[in-house]
């Protein structure tokens, strides 16, 4: 079994999938975005802030899941955790949003933005992982 985010144990196969999970996660991220855009408009970047919850609240799923009945198998865990979460959750763009709002005069906008951000996605891991761990 691999290491959660190395490539340690990976076969090539592997590596396909995670490659392969990764640009799924990607385009979920991209249509997460932009129906957010359409139907809260544009003026708070909301799409990355449900996807960063709903990623956060996936892999606290996914990993209370499987902590309570053994690791996932072959490699399993690293493709569904780093490859499709990692390819959907979108903190560096979080970062990059929150300074931007701030350039542009919105500090109050911006320390609103990261306060949610972080307090909702730690809380929906944790709700993730108390829900689905037996």
């Amino acid at each position: 079994m691999c290491q959660r985010g190395t490539l340690r144990g990976m076969t090539l196969p592997h590596i396909v999938w995670l490659a392969g999970a990764g640009a799924l996660g990607t385009v979920l991220r991209v249509a997460c975005n932009a129906g957010a855009a359409r139907l809260l408009g544009h003026g708070v970047p909301w799409g990355t802030l449900i996807v960063n919850v709903a990623g956060s609240f996936a892999f606290g799923a996914i990993a209370g899941y499987f902590r309570s009945r053994g690791t996932l198998p072959g490699g399993l865990e690293t493709i569904l955790l780093v490859g499709l979460l990692g390819g959907f959750t979108t903190f560096s763009s979080y970062a990059f949003q929150s300074l931007e709002l701030v350039e542009h005069g919105r500090a109050a906008a911006a320390l609103a933005y990261v306060v949610a951000t972080n307090v909702l996605a730690i809380g929906a891991a944790w709700a993730g992982l108390r829900l689905f761990a037996a």
